[in-house]
């Protein structure tokens, strides 16, 4: 995928969701029900399993001042996007997290109370509270919702087998606030096996190495995932390819559920420092059948997020705990 492909996929998706913004929300509420019913279309213990792991509460709590109605929450967001500070990046990237909320939001009354925090979380809280992303480790507070989704959740079907793919590893990104990837490029960029540099921001450093297309990127066997404000932006779109994922183990997760992730099954694991991701990329390249193998297991776990219907229902299964919890539904 280009910069091109990209900005019309971030131009469909916005315009989808201001319309959606439009429809009588009336329509959403008389159908909650029979949405949550569709549970008897799949696994039930399947289903249980992740809505449990994305909500973890187990006890009644209540909402502080700080929480908002669902009309409070839509008001306030029509009055950024209305404004010129709208224009703002940071503001227009929240306005994501908002349309993938909302859609979800959008089946429960309108008096019924949130309290979230958007953007890149990689703290824990003593409240229950909705986000994107959470540490994978005492994180019972935080309830994962699938946010800034354009972002974050980008599938392909990559027609390259692995075994016609170059023997080497590769990694494209943004080092900046992410002193795990700058280390990572100044310390390896020179390691042959290797085509890995920054693209932003621009230095004069030889591991400075401009923009690569991911259609580019899939031409190696190897591609690096690597954390930076939160997780790993790229890896949903390298497990669903024939490329190897190669990272060390997550320290945070979003609604893919990084922390079910399985060391040598789902990915190549090293160490924090990439200090034996050489030796480990060298020994699967002697090992294609293990190699495939992994691969094959990334593609089955990238398969449970393709299902759309399913993921709503799950989206909606989530919020309707969350609301059980805070005493506003049955």
């Amino acid at each position: 995928m280009n910069k091109f492909l990209i900005q019309r996929r971030k131009i469909v998706y916005y315009g989808k969701s201001f319309l959606a913004l439009f429809i009588p929300k009336f329509f959403f509420r008389i159908r909650i029900d029979s949405e949550l019913k569709k549970i008897n279309n799949y696994d039930l213990k399947y289903l249980e399993s992740r809505v449990n792991y994305y909500n973890k509460i187990e006890k009644k709590f209540q909402l502080d001042s700080e929480s908002l109605n669902i009309n409070e929450l839509f008001k306030i967001q029509i009055k950024k996007i209305k404004s010129k500070a709208f224009q703002n990046k940071k503001i227009k990237k929240r306005t994501t997290y908002f349309f993938d909320l909302y859609k979800y939001l959008s089946y429960f009354p309108p008096f019924f109370k949130v309290r979230f925090k958007f953007g890149d979380i990689t703290e824990n809280f003593s409240f229950p509270i909705i986000v994107k992303s959470r540490p994978i480790d005492k994180n019972k507070n935080s309830v994962i919702m699938k946010l800034n989704e354009v972002r974050h959740f980008y599938f392909l079907n990559d027609n390259k087998k692995f075994t016609e793919k170059k023997d080497m590893a590769v990694w494209r990104g943004n080092s900046k606030n992410s002193e795990a990837r700058l280390n990572f490029v100044k310390n390896y960029y020179d390691v042959p096996i290797y085509n890995i540099g920054q693209h932003n921001p621009k230095v004069d450093k030889p591991w400075y190495r401009g923009y690569m297309p991911i259609s580019r990127q899939l031409c190696y066997k190897f591609i690096f995932c690597i954390e930076g404000a939160d997780t790993a932006t790229n890896i949903k779109w390298v497990m669903s390819s024939n490329s190897l994922c190669v990272m060390p183990k997550p320290k945070y997760e979003t609604w893919f559920m990084e922390g079910r992730l399985i060391k040598d099954f789902h990915y190549i694991e090293v160490e924090n420092d990439f200090s034996d991701a050489e030796d480990k990329i060298q020994y699967y390249l002697k090992n294609i059948d293990k190699s495939i193998k992994i691969i094959e297991n990334a593609n089955q776990y990238i398969k449970q997020f393709k299902d759309l219907e399913q993921e709503r229902l799950i989206s909606l299964m989530v919020l309707n705990k969350f609301f059980k919890y805070s005493d506003q539904t049955n």
